[in-house]
């Protein structure tokens, strides 16, 4: 919010994004015209990727928060890790069966908005 109103001034586009390392680009942002932007809310998926909120189970939250998951393979995914393909499989495809998980249990929360996928936050 500081950045947005002492920066932007109110006036421009403030975007948050939600990346890794292990997935080669960013994966959720608003873009700036198409998107509305609200600070400290990396929004919708970039085009392209299928994100979802899970609980536990694997099962989609509508509104709330949950579990951060990418529901099918991208362009610049990680293939591997150098020398521990079992890690690999293990880190990042095992929670939930052809779902990847983040990882590190990153979290995410979906408020209802008048879009079908809702705006998110990430942590």
């Amino acid at each position: 919010m500081w950045y947005q109103e002492n920066i932007g001034a109110g006036r421009c586009p403030i975007v948050d994004t939600w990346w890794q390392t292990e997935t080669g680009a960013i994966m959720i942002t608003p873009l700036p015209g198409i998107v509305p932007t609200k600070p400290g809310s990396a929004t919708r998926s970039f085009p392209g990727i299928e994100a979802e909120i899970l609980n536990e189970q694997g099962e989609r939250v509508d509104v709330g928060g949950g579990y951060l998951a990418i529901m099918s393979p991208w362009p610049s995914m990680l293939r591997g890790i150098y020398g521990d393909p079992e890690r690999y499989v293990k880190q990042y495809w095992s929670k939930w069966p052809g779902i990847y998980f983040t990882g590190d249990g990153a979290s995410a929360t979906r408020t209802a908005t008048s879009g079908s996928s809702g705006a998110w936050t990430t942590s």
